[in-house]
């Protein structure tokens, strides 16, 4: 499919890999514009380029030597912004459950280390017991009347205690979850009359 997108000249526009280490989304090769417009009083290059659907590409400020940059999918006929973490899903679909529960983990200050949480008011927690916290589950390791210590729970904890696993969207799943994203966002935002 050939696709020709308007780019503000300010940035330039790169195919997406994922560093070895890390596994953070970095550019790759650059794509250049094949001829340059002015859109709106903006002067923008035009890239037009036949990459598939589900592609992602990254722009960075022109002239600058950067590795990273602001993460986007090609759809049908846009470049619709992602959050590096879906990039990622996207570039590495394999690893993309694992960096789900790492983020659910971080999200609800939880790792593999027991952490104690202070209750003013007190709790009713056991030690133990299997606990959503944020959007993960936690393992209570001690208790006092008004401090409990958890840690992450592992996944074979959390089916054990009859709890539900999440698993990341993944290829066609995800670009379909990005496009009902660009819908819902479209339907929110009242259209120029």
């Amino acid at each position: 499919m050939n696709l020709a997108f308007a780019i503000p000249t300010k940035f330039w526009l790169w195919t997406a890999a994922l560093t070895p280490g890390t596994r953070r989304v970095v550019v790759d090769r650059l794509i250049h514009p094949v001829r340059y417009e002015d859109t709106d009083g903006i002067h923008t290059g035009v890239v037009e380029t036949d990459l598939p659907e589900g592609t992602v590409v990254v722009t960075t400020q022109a002239g600058m030597p950067e590795r990273f940059g602001t993460c986007f999918v090609i759809l049908s006929d846009v470049l619709q912004h992602v959050h590096e973490h879906e990039a990622q899903d996207v570039l590495d679909p394999a690893e993309a459950t694992p960096r789900l529960h790492e983020r659910l983990m971080r999200e609800a200050g939880l790792d593999y280390v027991s952490r104690r949480f202070h209750y003013p008011s007190g709790h009713t927690m056991v030690k133990g017991q299997l606990r959503v916290r944020g959007g993960w589950y936690a393992v209570v390791t001690d208790t006092t009347a008004k401090q409990v210590w958890m840690r992450a729970a592992t996944t074979a904890e959390i089916l054990a205690g009859g709890g539900v696993v999440p698993t990341a969207p993944v290829g066609q799943d995800l670009i379909a979850a990005i496009r009902a994203e660009v819908a819902e966002d479209a339907a929110a935002t009242p259209s120029a009359a």
